[in-house]
C-alpha cells in the first residue's frame, strides 16, 4: 500500500490563498452545487433525498479512508498520524450523511439536518475564507480538501433547502441543533484524551474540534490559552462556534418565513 501511495502521489507547490486555483475552484464550484442543491430540495422526496446524502457520504468515507492510509504512509511512513483522525467538526458530516436514512424519528432527524445546514454548511465556508489548511504541497490532499468542503456546501444547502421547502425551521428547533454539536465535541475531547501523546510527522498534537485538553493552535484561541488556560478557551470557543453557525441556520429560517409569508398571499 505505501508504495502505491508514492508512486501515485503527484507533489505541487502549495496554491495560495486568493489565488487562481482557489478563486477558480470556489466559484466553479458554487455554480454547481448552488443550483444542485436548489434543484434537489425542490424535486426529490425526503427518503429519496436520504439516499443522495447517503450516497455523498459514502463518497466522503472513501475518499477519507484513502486519506487516512495517504497520511499514513506519505507522510508518516507507515505511522498513524493521529491528529488526523476523522473527526474534526468538517469530517462530523460524513457520518451523519451516513447515519440519516436509518433514523425513524422526526426531530433526530431534523437536529441532523439543522446541524449540516448550520455547523457544516458554516464548516465548509469557512474553509474558503482560510484556505491554508487545504493548500497542501501535493494534488492529492489539496484536491480532496477543496472537494471535500465544497461537498459540505453542498450538502448544508442541501440540508438547508429541504428544511426550508417541508417547513420544519423554527427557532426553538436550533437548540438540539447546538446539542448534537456539544455532544459531538464530548466525543471529540474523548479521542483527544485517549490520543493525547500522539504527535503528528510534523510536530502536530491531536486536537479534535480544538476542544483541549492541548492548548488550541488557532489564531486568538491560542492568546486565550496562554492567558487563561485550554478550558476557559473551549468554553468560548464552542459559544462562538454555536453563535457563528446559528447565523447559517437563520438564514434558512428567514428564507422559510419570506416563502410562507409569500404563500399566503398568493
Amino acid at each position: 500500500m505505501g508504495e502505491w501511495i508514492r508512486a501515485t502521489t503527484l507533489p505541487m507547490e502549495p496554491p495560495i490563498a486568493y489565488g487562481a486555483f482557489h478563486i477558480a475552484f470556489f466559484l466553479c464550484g458554487l455554480l454547481v452545487v448552488v443550483p444542485t442543491a436548489i434543484f434537489l430540495s425542490c424535486r426529490v422526496r425526503e427518503r429519496q433525498g436520504d439516499r443522495i446524502l447517503f450516497a455523498v457520504g459514502i463518497f466522503l468515507a472513501l475518499s477519507e479512508v484513502y486519506k487516512q492510509f495517504f497520511y499514513t504512509f506519505y507522510y508518516g511512513n507507515g505511522s498513524y498520524q493521529w491528529h488526523m483522525f476523522p473527526f474534526q467538526l468538517c469530517s462530523t458530516p460524513m457520518y451523519l450523511c451516513l447515519l440519516l436514512p436509518f433514523v425513524r424519528k422526526n426531530k433526530i432527524r431534523r437536529s441532523i439536518n439543522g446541524f449540516l445546514a448550520s455547523f457544516g454548511l458554516m464548516g465548509g465556508f469557512v474553509s474558503y475564507l482560510s484556505p491554508e489548511s487545504m493548500c497542501r504541497n501535493t494534488w492529492n490532499m489539496t484536491l480532496h480538501s477543496f472537494l471535500w468542503h465544497m461537498l459540505l456546501i453542498f450538502i448544508g444547502l442541501y440540508a438547508g433547502f429541504r428544511m426550508v421547502r417541508t417547513r420544519e425551521l423554527t427557532l426553538r428547533g436550533y437548540v438540539p441543533v447546538a446539542g448534537v454539536y456539544c455532544g459531538l465535541g464530548v466525543i471529540a475531547f474523548g479521542i483527544n484524551c485517549l490520543s493525547y501523546d500522539a504527535v503528528g510527522f510534523d510536530g502536530t498534537l491531536t486536537n479534535m474540534f480544538y476542544v483541549g485538553p492541548h492548548n488550541s493552535p488557532l489564531i486568538i484561541c491560542r492568546d486565550i490559552c496562554a492567558r487563561a488556560g485550554w478550558g476557559v478557551n473551549t468554553v468560548v470557543y464552542m459559544l462562538s462556534l454555536i453563535t457563528c453557525a446559528f447565523l447559517f441556520y437563520l438564514a434558512f429560517f428567514l428564507l422559510s418565513c419570506v416563502l410562507k409569508k409569500r404563500a399566503c398571499e398568493a
